[in-house]
C-alpha cells in the first residue's frame, strides 16, 4: 500500500531534471511522456506482485483517463489484475489542491461484487473498469465514416491582440469600409457567463481576404490591426510558420467548415470545457473561437439529440478532463452513433422538446437574471425544477427516437449501436449519420426555428 508522488507528465523535466526523465523513458518506453509520475508506481507494483498478491495505491484522478489510465489501472487490468475496490475521485485532504483516486487490486481474477465509490455513494459492480466510472469501457468504440465531417473547433485567432473591447469596435464601425469586418467574438466562457448578448469582445475578421490588397481596403480596421496585431504576429513568427505572410487572417480560420455551412442561419455550439450539457444556437454574426465546439446543423432535432443526457453521457465517457470539466473532443463526435431509424413523428417530438427546453431556459434566465451556467447549476437540486422537467422530457423523446430500452444504460446502448453502424459501413449498407434523417425535409417547420444568441445592437 502506498501514496506515490504526484507530478504532471509535462512538469517532470522541469522539476526532476533531464537525466531523471531520460531514465524514466529508458525504463518505461511504452509509457507516454504525458502520463503523471504516480502511474509508474502502479505499473511497478503490479510487476512485483506474485499471483494472488494485493496492492492499494493513491493516485491523481488523472489515472482514470488517457495516457495515465493506459499506464496505471489500464495496465493492471490488461495484465491479469482485477480492481476489487476503488474510490473514483475525491479531494485530497491535505494542503495540495488536487483530486485523487484510490485503487485496490489483486493479481488474479476475482469474482465480484466489488465496491466502486463515487461521490461517497457505494456501487456494487461485477467488474470495476480501469476508468473507475459507472459507464462501460468505450475503448472499443469505432470512428464512424458518416461522422467524419459536421463538427470542428472554432477559429484559433492566434493572439489576444486580435480581440478588443466594444468601445474600439464602435469607433471602427463608423468607417463604412471597415464595417463588414468588425465582428463580435464568442468564447465558451463568455457564452456560459451570459456576456455575449451584453458585452462581447470584438475582432477584425479578414478570413476571406486572400491577399494584402483586399485586406487593406478596410481602411480604419486594417490600420487598427496593423498597429495592434501585426507586432504580436511578428513576435510569434518562429512558432507559427507561414502566419506572417497572411498576418491579417486568423491563425486557423476553419475555412472548409464555414464554406460547408454557409447556408445555415445559425450555428449550434457548446463550450469545449464544461461541467454539464449546455448547447446553444449562436448568431452567425459572431466569430466563434476554439474554446467552442461547432456543429454544422441549425435544426432543432440535432440540437435535441446533442442537448440530451444520452449524448452527454457519451461525451463524459469519451471526452477528456480539465479538472472536473468534460472537454468535448473530436473523438466524442466521430464515435457518436445517431438514431438509425427514427420515425417522422419521433424526429418532430425531439425537435419540439428541444424548442420547449430553450423556451424554459430563456424564461428562467429572464426572470432571475441568471446566466446559462447559473441556471443549470440552480437546476441541480433535489425535487422538481422546470429545467429538469424540460430536460427529462427531451431525454425521453431522444430515447424513443433511438428505440432505447428504458432500463438500459445509455453508454452501453450507444457502444452497441456504434459497433452495428461501423459494421454496416464496412459492409456498404446504408447508415444514418448526424442531423435530420436524409429522407425528411430539412426545412420542415416542425424542426426549424430561428431563435439564437444575438450580440448587442451596434
Amino acid at each position: 500500500m502506498g501514496n506515490p508522488p504526484f507530478l504532471g507528465g509535462t512538469k517532470i523535466r522541469a522539476e526532476l531534471g533531464e537525466h531523471y526523465l531520460a531514465k524514466l523513458q529508458q525504463e518505461f518506453p511504452q509509457v507516454s511522456g504525458r502520463a503523471d509520475l504516480c502511474v509508474f508506481w502502479f505499473r511497478r507494483a503490479h510487476e512485483f506482485l506474485k499471483p494472488g498478491g494485493r496492492a492499494g495505491l493513491v493516485g491523481t484522478n488523472s489515472i482514470r483517463e488517457g495516457n495515465s489510465l493506459d499506464a496505471s489501472t489500464g495496465y493492471v487490468v490488461a495484465n491479469g489484475g482485477t480492481i476489487t475496490n476503488a474510490v473514483s475521485s475525491r479531494p485530497w485532504p491535505g494542503e495540495a489542491v488536487v483530486k485523487v483516486s484510490m485503487v485496490n487490486w489483486i493479481k488474479s481474477s476475482s469474482i465480484g461484487p466489488h465496491q466502486l465509490i463515487i461521490d461517497d455513494q457505494v456501487y456494487e459492480r461485477a467488474v470495476i473498469p480501469p476508468h473507475l466510472r459507472l459507464h462501460v469501457d468505450l475503448q472499443a468504440a469505432t470512428p464512424l465514416r458518416t461522422n467524419e465531417n459536421g463538427s470542428t473547433k472554432g477559429l484559433d485567432l492566434g493572439t489576444r491582440a486580435s480581440q478588443f473591447p466594444r468601445a474600439d469596435a464602435l469607433t471602427l464601425l463608423k468607417d463604412p469600409s471597415s464595417r463588414p469586418f468588425v465582428k463580435p467574438v464568442a468564447h465558451g466562457k463568455h457564452l456560459l457567463a451570459g456576456r455575449l448578448a451584453v458585452d462581447p469582445e470584438y475582432t477584425v475578421d479578414m478570413s476571406k481576404c486572400s491577399d494584402l490588397s483586399s485586406a487593406s481596403r478596410a481602411k480604419e480596421a486594417f490600420q487598427f490591426i496593423e498597429r495592434t496585431k501585426l507586432p504580436e504576429v511578428k513576435a510569434k513568427a518562429a512558432s507559427y510558420e507561414g502566419w506572417l505572410e497572411r498576418w491579417w487572417q486568423p491563425w486557423r480560420a476553419r475555412e472548409s467548415f464555414f464554406r460547408e455551412t454557409a447556408g445555415a442561419r445559425r450555428l449550434l455550439v457548446c463550450s469545449r470545457h464544461a461541467a454539464r450539457p449546455i448547447f446553444v444556437f449562436l448568431s452567425r454574426v459572431f466569430v466563434p473561437t476554439d474554446s467552442l465546439q461547432l456543429f454544422g446543423f441549425d435544426d432543432d432535432y440535432t440540437f435535441g439529440v446533442l442537448q440530451s443526457n444520452i449524448h452527454w453521457s457519451w461525451a463524459v465517457a469519451q471526452g477528456s478532463k480539465i479538472k472536473e470539466d468534460t472537454r468535448y473532443t473530436m473523438t466524442v463526435w466521430t464515435t457518436f452513433a445517431w438514431p438509425q431509424e427514427p420515425s417522422d413523428d419521433e424526429v418532430a417530438a425531439v425537435a419540439l422538446a428541444a424548442q420547449s427546453l430553450r423556451r424554459v431556459r430563456d424564461r428562467l434566465m429572464s426572470e432571475n437574471g441568471w446566466s446559462l451556467r447559473a441556471l443549470h447549476q440552480a437546476a441541480e437540486v433535489s425535487g422538481s425544477h422546470p429545467l429538469k422537467d424540460a430536460q427529462a422530457a427531451l431525454d425521453d423523446a431522444v430515447r424513443q427516437a433511438y428505440g432505447m430500452p428504458a432500463d438500459q444504460e445509455a453508454t452501453e446502448f450507444l457502444l452497441e449501436l456504434n459497433q452495428l453502424v461501423a459494421e454496416d459501413e464496412a459492409e456498404g449498407r446504408k447508415v444514418q449519420g448526424p442531423g435530420v434523417p436524409k429522407e425528411l425535409d430539412p426545412r420542415d417547420p416542425r424542426w426549424t426555428s430561428n431563435d439564437c444568441v444575438e450580440p448587442p445592437a451596434s
